[in-house]
């Protein structure tokens, strides 16, 4: 039988979070509960989780600190709820690795429905036959452990920039457009921008030369998008 998904709520709105606690758990989820951003990561670091559901707008820690410090150390999903309708802390939420938001005042069915599909999207398959290895030159992605290589040497990445450069890897030497990005790297359920697509490229850029100062695999094609070279260097 499988077990009941564990959601820690992170939201100093004491009768929001009363309210949709009852909600999750009619529903089959195990909520554990926190008032503000320090407490939400105290809590996150002493147990086990499959989805955070975090507040934008909090005393002592904001929404988008504790996502970048959750980042340091886990893959965990993250969704946002948010009661600003800024687009600067939904592009800057993306780029830290969140998997979607949810607009305050909402609807509990609708943020049931987005939970547990941000939950299929990240759940791993239980039984892989055969590796899934993907290779382009130099780069190599194994995609059931969600993992990237570049010449040997581990690249780290969030899982938004692990399926931005999977795309690019599956099909080396053809460009691809940024919406073409967001489509494969996001689906078309999770609305993320252009800009967004360029940061992820950036990062993605940054780590490689990390572990390897002569990289250069990813090319620019101005006005159409990006592309992984051919062979890889």
């Amino acid at each position: 039988m499988k077990a009941a998904p564990s959601v820690l709520l992170v939201d100093d709105d004491v009768a929001l979070v009363s309210i949709l606690r009852d909600a999750l758990e009619e529903e089959g989820f195990v909520v554990t509960a926190a008032h503000d951003g320090k407490a939400g990561l105290k809590v996150f670091r002493g147990g086990a989780f499959d989805l955070v559901l975090l507040d934008v707008m909090m005393p002592e820690l904001d929404g988008l600190s504790v996502c970048r410090k959750l980042r340091e150390t886990s893959q965990v999903p993250v969704i946002f709820l948010t009661s600003r309708a800024d687009d600067v802390d939904r592009i800057t939420g993306l780029e830290l690795g969140a998997d979607d938001f949810v607009g305050k005042p909402f609807n509990t069915r609708e943020l049931i429905a987005r939970m547990r599909a941000v939950l299929r999207r990240s759940t791993p398959v239980e039984v892989v036959a055969t590796p899934r290895l993907v290779r382009a030159g130099d780069m190599v992605i194994d995609e059931g452990r969600f993992a990237a290589t570049w010449r040997g040497q581990p690249v780290s990445l969030t899982r938004s920039e692990f399926k931005v450069l999977l795309a690019l890897a599956r099909q080396p030497g053809f460009v691809l457009s940024r919406d073409q990005l967001i489509d494969l790297a996001r689906g078309a359920d999770v609305v993320i921008t252009e800009r967004t697509i360029d940061t992820f490229i950036k990062r993605i850029r940054q780590k490689c030369t990390a572990v390897d100062p002569g990289f250069e695999a990813i090319e620019t094609v101005i006005g159409v998008g990006y592309r992984l070279k051919q062979g890889g260097a």
